[in-house]
């Protein structure tokens, strides 16, 4: 469903195949995982249309993005670190 968010309409209708997994030339640590969740990300925003995120831009997004939620948790619960 993450590599074609029209899989369950193509099965449905019999006219999808299965889907084509991507391929990458380079795969450092976390990134297919980074690329995977900022798919999901844009699906969950309703621009699965839009996703055109090549591996090195996933993982940069993913850390900003994992950074800003790092302070946004710090702040929220610094009030309980010892």
């Amino acid at each position: 469903m993450v590599l074609n968010f029209s899989l369950a309409n193509h099965w449905l209708t019999n006219a999808g195949d299965d889907p084509v997994f991507p391929r990458f030339e380079v795969t450092p640590p976390g990134g297919i995982t980074a690329w995977y969740t900022m798919r999901l990300t844009a699906l969950g925003h309703d621009d699965e249309n839009n996703f055109v995120l090549d591996l090195p831009s996933a993982i940069r997004i993913y850390e900003e993005r994992d950074d800003l939620r790092c302070v946004t948790w710090n702040k929220t619960f610094s009030q309980y670190s010892p």
